[in-house]
């Protein structure tokens, strides 16, 4: 069993929950992606996921702080 602290992930995502969310999320899109391929991979992919979320490989947008920007570009659009 792998052993991810979790202050390396709330480094990333200071909130707990919606770093689980993330790498949720990322788990599954790597199996689906991994079976659409048919290739088996390596290891759990909960960690994978996680290691990668910790990488920074993942693309993550915070809801609110997406909202705020595009509200932002918008607002540059109009101007």
């Amino acid at each position: 069993m792998t052993y991810i602290r979790r202050k390396d992930v709330t480094d990333v995502i200071p909130n707990k929950f919606e770093a689980i969310k993330v790498a949720a999320l990322e788990a599954r899109r790597l199996n689906d992606r991994a079976r659409t391929l048919g290739v088996a991979l390596p290891g759990k992919l909960t960690s994978t996921a996680v290691q990668r979320l910790i990488d920074g490989k993942i693309d993550h947008y915070d809801q609110r702080d997406r909202l705020r920007q595009l509200l932002e570009e918008n607002e540059q659009v109009e101007e």
